[in-house]
């Protein structure tokens, strides 16, 4: 390209790896540097590079640049593209960077998680050795199956860390120190923790073999825990096994609210895995405000990962055992695969590159190295890890095996979709005139949901003239009140976005209703009352 094409906010395609020195120093014209000289040289590549996240962040969301057409999405993913390739200069240094990324591919020295279903072999079988292993310890052992498993809720102590910051991180330790578990069985200590790739429709056949499809917790276990075994939808049988939809309930399932280039792709009432990813910001990819707040909208990872508990079986689906289901593990790995690629994408796999990331959405970043508060225990008294030494996951010894990274759009967008992403402040304006119309959005938010109030995981559900639009899962234990997390984000608050052509329709006749995930004894899921639940509110705004 030209530098006068360089130069244009619209490119005719996206750059896969862009260099400063060829193209994105032509990114920014004339008036982009006179605007920008009071706080930096927008032609100099340290000062770029350095603040390269806030720039992406700023074009992303269309704040920038100034008094002048905005950056269509090829050129924004353009910038994107190079950080993802770590803000080359030039191209020694470009190839620098993917020489050594393939090198981390090939390093044996790090542990090489590999998708379930590319599983075979000798390697199958000291998987399943391990699994059942740790399953055949006694359950007094810290390294048991049982103990490994508790620690996600009960029998406890209580540590639950979903819905706020370091969800992802701590989680991130937990598959870690299990993988370090099923190292310690003789004959399997160069096995690794595979993910299981939600969005493949191969439903990993190992699921239905020996400790996968066998393991029961201990019965003094359902004694003390009653309530979670029997016939309906208790997470338990009552012998103790794990209660998991079969292949295609499961499929079923999960396409109801996911979305992908092959299933319904422009349903934009679903959620597109390979959409969340290409978020530009920490806050965005997880669901949470500037703030650090848990706002539940429809294309977060968050929700997404409550969405699939539910899916899989009754078992994943409560908080309180979830750890006990051997699926568990590697449906936990999938979620850290995805973290680690939005890393990648985002160029954030280093602890001063990550708090850029997160600072330029305007959040604290005193969670991942601050003294005290980026504590993930038990994994910081277990493993010695702090929030800030799981950012870079090479260096925790880790790798995965996958596919390329996507440095394009996401299939199947329309304009409108990315548009809609790309609004700041939605519902808001800082012009004296605009136009509404049909092809104006809707934002509802439901706001200040008590969760302290809902025993276990739930639902919201919005219609529209009577017919169902979307639904958000959230995920939580029997007891929230239990949980000091919990109680600090007592209030929870869920976004639904939507044509106005769509709300005219229905005669603007809007219902929200929230329930219980779990059905009661006749096999209903009672509707819980506002009044019950503190009376959360229901707010509706324009995007224009």
């Amino acid at each position: 390209m030209t530098k006068a094409e360089l130069n244009n906010p619209d490119f005719s395609s996206i750059i896969a790896e862009p260099v400063w020195d060829n193209e994105v120093q032509y990114f920014f014209d004339a008036q982009d540097l006179s605007c920008m000289n009071w706080a930096l040289d927008l032609g100099d590549y340290t000062q770029v590079s350095n603040l390269s996240a806030k720039i992406y962040y700023y074009v992303y969301y269309q704040i920038m640049p100034k008094d002048k057409a905005k950056w269509n999405q090829n050129k924004l993913f353009s910038f994107r593209n190079w950080l993802t390739h770590g803000c080359p200069k030039d191209q020694t240094a470009l190839e620098a960077f993917k020489n050594k990324q393939a090198s981390i591919a090939e390093d044996s020295s790090l542990r090489q998680r590999k998708n379930i279903n590319d599983i075979q072999g000798l390697e199958k079988e000291n998987l399943i050795k391990a699994f059942q292993g740790l399953m055949d310890l006694d359950n007094n052992d810290p390294n048991s199956f049982y103990q490994l498993g508790g620690i996600h809720w009960y029998p406890g102590p209580t540590y639950c860390e979903h819905h706020i910051h370091p969800f992802l991180a701590w989680h991130r330790a937990y598959i870690l120190q299990f993988e370090n578990a099923l190292r310690t069985i003789p004959g399997c200590e160069d096995v690794t923790l595979p993910y299981w790739d939600i969005s493949d429709d191969r439903y990993p056949e190992i699921f239905s073999e020996g400790p996968f499809a066998t393991y029961k917790v201990p019965q003094e276990f359902l004694s003390q825990y009653p309530e979670q075994a029997g016939t309906g939808d208790q997470p338990f049988t009552p012998d103790g096994s794990i209660k998991r939809n079969d292949a295609a309930t499961y499929n079923a399932e999960k396409w109801k609210y996911l979305r992908d280039a092959t299933h319904d792709p422009t349903n934009t009432d679903k959620v597109y895995l390979d959409k969340i990813i290409q978020l530009p910001s920490w806050n965005a990819f997880n669901g949470l405000d500037k703030n650090g707040n848990f706002v539940s909208g429809s294309e977060t990872l968050m929700h997404a990962h409550d969405m699939i508990h539910n899916a899989n079986g009754l078992t994943t689906a409560s908080q309180d055992v979830t750890g006990f289901e051997p699926v568990f593990w590697l449906f936990h790995a999938n979620w850290d695969r995805l973290m680690w690629q939005w890393q990648k994408l985002n160029h954030t796999t280093n602890v001063e590159d990550f708090k850029k990331n997160v600072q330029a959405a305007g959040d604290s970043t005193d969670w991942i190295d601050g003294v005290g508060l980026n504590i993930i225990d038990p994994f910081t008294k277990t493993l010695g890890l702090t929030v800030d030494q799981t950012i870079d996951l090479n260096k925790m010894g880790v790798n995965y095996i996958e596919l390329p990274l996507p440095l394009t759009m996401p299939e199947n967008f329309s304009a409108t979709e990315i548009s809609l992403s790309r609004t700041a402040n939605k519902g808001q304006s800082n012009k004296s005139e605009f136009t509404l119309n049909n092809a104006s959005h809707v934002s509802l938010r439901v706001k200040n949901v008590n969760r302290l109030k809902i025993p276990g995981a739930f639902t919201v559900s919005v219609y529209l003239g009577g017919e169902l639009l979307q639904t958000r899962f959230f995920f939580q234990a029997t007891k929230p009140g239990n949980c000091t997390n919990c109680v600090k984000q007592a209030l929870v608050s869920f976004d639904f976005e939507f044509e106005n052509e769509r709300l005219q329709k229905a005669d603007g006749k809007v219902k929200v209703e929230i329930q219980l995930s779990r059905a009661d004894n006749e096999g209903n899921r009672p509707v819980i009352p506002f009044r019950e639940i503190g009376n959360p509110t229901i707010s509706i705004r324009l995007i224009h």
